[in-house]
């Protein structure tokens, strides 16, 4: 099964099988043979980058194939698992962990030579400083396909934009250590130790000594980003993220925050620790 992605309810569907996944639960893709069509589509800026994924022949993303005859986007399908919540034990391992990273590390190496001076992109969970290599930006669970315990792709593309790559790494840590308070975790399996799980990320992506600090504070100003883009909306009147405030969103921020704020030194010590031990 593969995730889903955004969807504007004002273009019909192709008929095929919907695929679950997504935050939004209104919004949908469906699967039609090896292709995916989806409503929501991405910004022009994506998917001139897509194609440029491809032909660099980088393997870990979808490619873009065009639009079909309803105006719904068409992307490859890629096989594989993805996990949907409460993500199962086989995403939480540690060589799942190694494996987003390496592919992280991988997706880097080919993005960083995309002109950055491309416009057009989404600004929704992109680094504000900017930068010079294009990231993915929304590496959440729900977003990443595996193959037999392994990530092999990266899907859903449409908040990619140009920043420095911790930005990527920081976001990615954050959903799969994952750098929330464990009596929040409400999507993940008990008894995951965020802390360890962040630095064996970290080092499989190829973490040095000399960015440990950096890579922490862009953890909490990646963090501080997206708090301050959903009060935005939600002050906007935005019905979605208005429940999920209401909900739970509340809740989470507020013991997120006193967790985080209990652990930063913690997490700060261990990466250090583990960069050094690597580079000796």
């Amino acid at each position: 099964m593969q995730a889903g992605d955004g969807a504007d309810e004002s273009v019909p569907m192709v008929a095929g099988e919907p695929l679950a996944g997504g935050f939004n639960p209104d919004c949908r893709v469906v699967r039609v043979g090896h292709t995916v069509h989806r409503q929501r589509h991405c910004p022009e800026a994506v998917r001139r980058f897509l194609r440029y994924l491809e032909i660099s022949q980088f393997d870990g993303a979808p490619r873009y194939l065009g639009i079909d005859e309803q105006g719904n986007e068409i992307l490859s399908y890629i096989e594989g698992d993805v996990p949907l919540p409460i993500y199962p034990q086989w995403a939480m391992t540690s060589s799942a962990l190694v494996s987003i990273g390496e592919l992280l590390a991988r997706f880097h190496q080919v993005s960083a030579s995309y002109p950055s001076e491309e416009t057009g992109w989404s600004p929704d969970r992109a680094d504000p400083r900017g930068g010079h290599v294009v990231c993915h930006n929304d590496l959440f669970p729900e977003n990443i396909v595996f193959r037999d315990g392994r990530a092999v792709a990266f899907i859903d593309f449409e908040m990619a934009a140009p920043g420095h790559p911790l930005w990527d790494l920081a976001i990615a840590i954050t959903e799969w250590a994952p750098l929330h308070a464990p009596q929040v975790r409400y999507e993940y399996p008990d008894g995951l130790d965020a802390v360890s799980r962040a630095v064996t990320l970290a080092c499989a992506y190829g973490i040095s000594a000399r960015d440990v600090t950096k890579l922490v504070d862009t953890i909490f100003a990646a963090r501080e980003n997206a708090l301050t883009r959903i009060r935005s909306e939600i002050d906007k009147g935005d019905p979605f993220w208005s429940a999920i405030w209401r909900s739970r969103g509340a809740e989470q921020a507020t013991a997120d925050d006193k967790w985080l704020g209990e652990v930063r030194g913690s997490l700060e010590a261990a990466l250090a620790a583990a960069t050094r031990s690597a580079g000796s």
